[in-house]
Protein backbone atom coordinates (compact mmCIF):
# COMPACT_ATOMS: atom_id res chain seq x y z
CA UNK A 1 0.00 0.00 0.00
CA UNK A 2 1.43 3.55 -0.99
CA UNK A 3 1.54 6.81 1.57
CA UNK A 4 -1.52 8.55 -0.51
CA UNK A 5 -3.66 5.34 0.64
CA UNK A 6 -2.47 5.14 4.13
CA UNK A 7 -2.96 9.19 4.37
CA UNK A 8 -6.92 8.15 3.74
CA UNK A 9 -7.04 5.42 6.27
CA UNK A 10 -5.58 7.96 8.78
CA UNK A 11 -8.23 10.13 8.05
CA UNK A 12 -10.98 6.96 7.92
CA UNK A 13 -9.56 6.06 11.79
CA UNK A 14 -9.96 9.34 12.83
CA UNK A 15 -13.75 10.06 11.31
CA UNK A 16 -14.77 6.96 13.15
CA UNK A 17 -12.75 6.37 15.94
CA UNK A 18 -11.74 9.66 17.40
CA UNK A 19 -14.37 12.26 18.95
CA UNK A 20 -14.87 15.21 17.43
CA UNK A 21 -13.24 17.71 19.78
CA UNK A 22 -9.66 15.61 19.24
CA UNK A 23 -7.15 17.41 17.40
CA UNK A 24 -6.41 15.84 14.01
CA UNK A 25 -3.37 13.83 13.99
CA UNK A 26 -0.18 15.68 12.37
CA UNK A 27 1.66 13.83 9.60
CA UNK A 28 5.22 14.98 8.66
CA UNK A 29 6.39 15.76 5.22
CA UNK A 30 8.60 12.61 3.10
CA UNK A 31 11.52 12.29 4.53
CA UNK A 32 14.24 11.00 2.12
CA UNK A 33 17.06 8.50 3.86
CA UNK A 34 18.98 8.82 0.51
CA UNK A 35 18.26 12.49 -0.83
CA UNK A 36 21.51 11.86 -3.38
CA UNK A 37 19.21 9.82 -5.81
CA UNK A 38 16.20 12.10 -6.05
CA UNK A 39 16.34 16.15 -6.25
CA UNK A 40 12.94 16.71 -4.93
CA UNK A 41 12.76 19.86 -2.67
CA UNK A 42 9.79 19.09 -1.16
CA UNK A 43 11.50 16.21 0.84
CA UNK A 44 13.22 16.48 4.33
CA UNK A 45 16.81 14.85 3.34
CA UNK A 46 18.88 12.72 5.66
CA UNK A 47 20.60 14.32 8.23
CA UNK A 48 18.08 16.56 9.02
CA UNK A 49 16.14 16.25 12.37
CA UNK A 50 13.09 13.86 12.23
CA UNK A 51 10.46 16.42 11.96
CA UNK A 52 8.83 14.59 14.80
CA UNK A 53 11.67 13.93 16.70
CA UNK A 54 11.08 13.73 20.36
CA UNK A 55 7.13 12.83 20.33
CA UNK A 56 4.37 10.55 20.39
CA UNK A 57 3.48 8.84 17.90
CA UNK A 58 3.47 6.37 14.52
CA UNK A 59 6.27 6.13 11.73
CA UNK A 60 5.82 4.57 8.47
CA UNK A 61 8.89 3.00 6.61
CA UNK A 62 8.56 2.91 2.88
CA UNK A 63 10.71 1.93 -0.39
CA UNK A 64 11.67 3.51 -3.42
CA UNK A 65 8.30 3.08 -5.19
CA UNK A 66 6.68 4.51 -1.09
CA UNK A 67 5.14 1.17 -0.67
CA UNK A 68 5.04 0.83 3.32
CA UNK A 69 7.14 -1.62 4.53
CA UNK A 70 7.14 -1.02 8.41
CA UNK A 71 4.57 0.50 10.45
CA UNK A 72 6.12 1.08 14.15
CA UNK A 73 5.21 3.30 17.05
CA UNK A 74 7.22 5.32 19.81
CA UNK A 75 7.34 7.13 22.35
CA UNK A 76 9.79 8.70 21.07
CA UNK A 77 10.05 9.21 17.18
CA UNK A 78 13.44 10.62 16.47
CA UNK A 79 15.04 8.00 19.41
CA UNK A 80 13.13 4.89 18.15
CA UNK A 81 14.50 5.55 14.38
CA UNK A 82 18.15 6.12 15.59
CA UNK A 83 17.67 2.44 16.37
CA UNK A 84 16.93 1.83 12.57
CA UNK A 85 19.14 4.29 11.12
CA UNK A 86 22.21 6.01 11.65
CA UNK A 87 25.94 7.25 10.11
CA UNK A 88 28.41 5.83 8.12
CA UNK A 89 31.85 6.91 7.63
CA UNK A 90 30.95 9.80 5.14
CA UNK A 91 28.05 10.87 7.27
CA UNK A 92 25.53 9.20 4.84
CA UNK A 93 22.42 7.20 6.01
CA UNK A 94 23.30 3.91 7.42
CA UNK A 95 20.82 1.15 7.39
CA UNK A 96 21.23 -0.79 10.93
CA UNK A 97 18.62 -3.99 10.11
CA UNK A 98 17.84 -6.15 8.12
CA UNK A 99 15.06 -5.27 5.70
CA UNK A 100 12.52 -6.95 3.05
CA UNK A 101 13.10 -4.50 0.95
CA UNK A 102 15.49 -1.30 1.01
CA UNK A 103 14.24 1.44 3.52
CA UNK A 104 13.79 4.71 1.64
CA UNK A 105 11.45 7.09 2.66
CA UNK A 106 9.89 7.62 6.25
CA UNK A 107 7.18 9.65 7.19
CA UNK A 108 5.75 9.95 10.71
CA UNK A 109 2.39 10.81 12.81
CA UNK A 110 2.66 12.59 15.31
CA UNK A 111 0.24 12.06 18.42
CA UNK A 112 -0.75 14.76 21.17
CA UNK A 113 0.80 14.15 24.12
CA UNK A 114 -2.61 14.28 26.38
CA UNK A 115 -3.49 11.23 24.26
CA UNK A 116 -0.33 9.36 23.91
CA UNK A 117 -2.12 6.16 24.32
CA UNK A 118 -3.44 6.72 20.54
CA UNK A 119 0.05 5.60 19.43
CA UNK A 120 -0.94 1.77 19.92
CA UNK A 121 -4.23 1.59 17.84
CA UNK A 122 -3.36 3.63 15.84
CA UNK A 123 -0.21 1.40 14.93
CA UNK A 124 -2.51 -2.01 14.56
CA UNK A 125 -5.41 -0.46 12.71
CA UNK A 126 -2.75 0.71 10.39
CA UNK A 127 -0.83 -2.92 10.13
CA UNK A 128 -3.95 -4.60 10.02
CA UNK A 129 -5.39 -3.14 7.17
CA UNK A 130 -1.84 -2.66 5.39
CA UNK A 131 -0.21 -5.79 5.89
CA UNK A 132 3.48 -4.78 5.71
CA UNK A 133 5.93 -6.78 4.69
CA UNK A 134 8.07 -6.49 7.72
CA UNK A 135 5.55 -6.56 10.53
CA UNK A 136 5.16 -10.14 11.86
CA UNK A 137 2.95 -9.08 14.30
CA UNK A 138 -0.16 -8.05 14.40
CA UNK A 139 -1.02 -9.32 11.49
Amino acid sequence: MKLTEVKKLIEEYQEKYRHTNLAKFDISSIYDLFPDKNTNKEFQKWSETYQHNGRYGVYLIMNDNFEIIYVGESNNIGKRLGNYFGYDSKKDCLIKQTWSEQPRYICTIAIDNETWFERLALEEYLIYHIQPIDNVRSK
